[in-house]
This record gives C-alpha cells, sequence and structure tokens, in this order.
C-alpha cells in the first residue's frame, strides 16, 4: 500500500484545512492552464466552401502570406499553416471521398458514419470533450460557448454520438447569458486574492514548525510542499484575478453579416479574457454551401455558394471573400495579442483553429483540408512554421490540441491515433 503519511492530502487533513483546499495546491496540474497560473484557452472557427490552396500554402516551411491570410500579417511568427491533413475517417469510404458539403459532424469529432452525404457525429468534438475535462476542475460560467453566424444547417459542435449542439445566433441573449449580473467589483476581487495569500502564508508557516521536528527525509518532502505554496503565492501576487479588468463589448445594433462577425468575435474575445469561459466553437457559414449568402461590402453580389463552385475562374472572387473571413478572425487575435498576462499575452496562452469543410470550392474533396493554427497554448506548440505532411488523418490535430489543452489524450475520434511531433516545442 502506497504510504500516504506525509502526502499532501494528509499533511493538510493534519493542518484542518481538508480536501476542499486540494484544488488551491494542486493548481498547477489543473487542465487548460499556463505554468504561470494564467488559463489556456481553445477557440475553433469553421466556415464551409474551401479555400484558394496556392494562395493560402507557403511554398516551403517559412510561413509566407498571401492575400488570404493577409490580416494575420502581424502575427505570422505565432501561425501554424498545415497542409496534408485528410479526413480519412471519411474518405476511407469511397462514397465520401467527395462528400465536401457534409463535413462539419466529422470537422473536430473525428468520426464519421460510411454512409453516403451522412450529417452525424459518432461521438463528441474536440470542444466539448476538452471543456467538459476543464469543468471538472474549473468552475466556469459558461464551460462551452458555442456560436453561429450565418448557419442553419449541421454544427461541427457535438455533445456525443447523434447529440449535436444548438448554436447561439443571438448576440444580444449572448451578451446577456455571459454578463448579466457576473462582474465582480474590482474592490471584492482585491479582497478575494488577500484572502487567499492570507491561507497560504499561514499554510506555510505551519508546515515549517511541523517540519522541524522530522528526519531528513520527511523535511525534503515539507519542502517540495512548501515550494509548491511559494509558487502559487507568487502566482497570487502577480496574477489578476480571472474577470479582473474585462470589459464587455459594446455590441452595433445592425444585424447584416458585417455587424454581426464584429459582435459575434468581440464577445468571444470578451469572454476570454474575461475568464467566463476557456472554450469557444464558431461556426461562421453553413456546411451546405451557404447558400443565399453574398459579399455586397466586398462588390461581390453573386451567391457564396456559386462563387465556390466557379473554381480557379472566380479564385479573385474567392480570395477577396476568404481575405474578410479571416479579417475577422484578425479580430479576435488582435484583442486577445493586445491583454498583457504576466510577461506575455492571451493570445500566447491561447490556440485558434481554423478549419473548412474541403479542400476547395470546385472540387468538394475531404482531403488536404486547410487547417490554421493562431498561438501556441501556453508555449506548447511550435509556431512560425508551415508543415507539408503528404496525407495524414487529421485525427492526429485533434489529438494534438488535446495535449496542448492539458488533456492528455493518445488519439481522438475513431480509427486513428498518434499527435504531430512537428508542432510540439
Amino acid at each position: 500500500m502506497k504510504n500516504e503519511r506525509f502526502s499532501r492530502r494528509a499533511i493538510l487533513r493534519t493542518l484542518g484545512i481538508g480536501a476542499a483546499f486540494l484544488p488551491l495546491i494542486d493548481s498547477e496540474k489543473a487542465p487548460a492552464q499556463t505554468a504561470s497560473g494564467f488559463p489556456k484557452r481553445l477557440v475553433t472557427v469553421t466556415w464551409g466552401n474551401g479555400l484558394v490552396p496556392e494562395d493560402f500554402y507557403p511554398p516551403g516551411n517559412e510561413i509566407t502570406i498571401g492575400e488570404t491570410l493577409a490580416s494575420l500579417e502581424p502575427w505570422k511568427d505565432k501561425l501554424i499553416i498545415i497542409e496534408g491533413l485528410d479526413l480519412k475517417v471519411m474518405s476511407d469510404y469511397p462514397d465520401r471521398k467527395w462528400d465536401g458539403h457534409f463535413t462539419y459532424p466529422t470537422l473536430l469529432s473525428g468520426t464519421s458514419d460510411p454512409g453516403f452525404e451522412v450529417t452525424r457525429a459518432l461521438g463528441p468534438s474536440l470542444d466539448q470533450f476538452i471543456s467538459d475535462e476543464i469543468a471538472k476542475t474549473v468552475t466556469l460560467p459558461v464551460p462551452l460557448i458555442n456560436i453561429g453566424v450565418r448557419t442553419d444547417g449541421d454544427p461541427t459542435s457535438w455533445r456525443d454520438a447523434d447529440q449535436p449542439n444548438t448554436p447561439e445566433q443571438d448576440p444580444q441573449r449572448l451578451f446577456d447569458k455571459l454578463f448579466s449580473g457576473v462582474m465582480m467589483p474590482v474592490e471584492t476581487i482585491d479582497a478575494l486574492r488577500l484572502r487567499r495569500q492570507s491561507v497560504l502564508d499561514f499554510v506555510g508557516k505551519d508546515l515549517e514548525a511541523f517540519g522541524k521536528n522530522l528526519g531528513t527525509e520527511d523535511k525534503f518532502k515539507i519542502q517540495a510542499h512548501l515550494q509548491s505554496i511559494r509558487e502559487l503565492e507568487k502566482r497570487l501576487s502577480n496574477t489578476a484575478a480571472p474577470g479582473a479588468g474585462c470589459m464587455p463589448p459594446t455590441l452595433t445594433g445592425e444585424d447584416d453579416t458585417p455587424a454581426l462577425m464584429k459582435n459575434m468575435f468581440d464577445l468571444a474575445a470578451a469572454a476570454l479574457i474575461c475568464d467566463c469561459t476557456r472554450v469557444v466553437n464558431i461556426d461562421l457559414y453553413s456546411d451546405g454551401g451557404a447558400d443565399g449568402n453574398s459579399f455586397s461590402w466586398l462588390g461581390i453580389n453573386r451567391d457564396y455558394h456559386t462563387v465556390a463552385h466557379d473554381g480557379s475562374a472566380a479564385y479573385d472572387e474567392k480570395k477577396k471573400i476568404d481575405a474578410w473571413i479571416f479579417s475577422q478572425v484578425a479580430n479576435l487575435v488582435q484583442q486577445l495579442a493586445g491583454t498583457v498576462e504576466g510577461t506575455e499575452t492571451a493570445l500566447d496562452h491561447s490556440v485558434i483553429l481554423t478549419c473548412n469543410d474541403m479542400e476547395e470550392g470546385a472540387s468538394h474533396s475531404v482531403d488536404h483540408i486547410p487547417f490554421a493554427l493562431i498561438g501556441s497554448c501556453g508555449g506548447y506548440l511550435k509556431t512560425g512554421q508551415a508543415l507539408h505532411l503528404g496525407s495524414e488523418p487529421h485525427n492526429i490535430l485533434l489529438a494534438t490540441l488535446c495535449n496542448a489543452m492539458d488533456v492528455p489524450v493518445t488519439g481522438f475520434g475513431q480509427n486513428y491515433s498518434g499527435v504531430i511531433p512537428q508542432i510540439i516545442a
């Protein structure tokens, strides 16, 4: 039997503090948290109709920016662009290789049904899985935020097999859910931090007195506990408490697409910065081609789906559309990059995954899905690089992101396991 005479649990019980204090002492082991105590965050952003491959992918391993990613130029050292990830759980079935308008249930779940044009996931999606794991140790106002902008079809977010999550499409309702009555005054936050520090100070002194009567080996164990307490004290002194200094966004009253996009990305940024949540999923357009959407503010009045189907003949229009969509992602990136957390930023402690439902708008192929990552997730990911993997299952990306968020797995989804070692720092 394991000797727990001087385990943390036994010591806390001896000091009369009890197991409720264990999460505070062991907080460095909590999921979705950096070594400095700041939260890790995951954002997934998905839309359809593919991209223009030759403009999106750099030719080599260095990040080069084309028209599609122009808005992310200031953060190109925070980027990872990956070519060669296939939805093999779909393309392994002959009837599904060109099923690009039916990939949303597969993109984040890593699962697929063999049937042609089937729209169901066979397990939880990445966002749901990670938010569930975080919720086991951290209580957040909204464990998972699931947003839909111009969507009316199947989502990318699934609670479990055959259980889709319903995205929130009303920015005012999302605002009320996030910020009505949950903001603490700065004075309350400061008092909470001081109380936590005073408890740690008491425990530290009591442990020092307790250790004076012990032998050398046991003193080392006590010193290890004391060191963890001192590290926690430093984090409490240097780290803003969740919600400190965060501000709810001001929503625009318009409901046109540019205003709706801005509202939703502003809400996502505020929720992450205020630590209302650590996982956000955003579906921008429907999986089925986003019929009925045009981009008049870009001078493109044709239907989005039609532009995509025209392939290379409409690449100039398609690149304008994709560049505008990435500029909405850049709004989120800029807000996270502008939020200082210790010696880094909220962007450094986050990872944003962008993905699409197909390779290219005319092909509908579910192979070579264009994926990009922004942010190192607390230093776990090696950014500033482009990868050309040939042909690998996208499940390895999902598993890598689980591990980046401190949710250890060897695989995610069905049929395929492993991670992408080239992007792990």
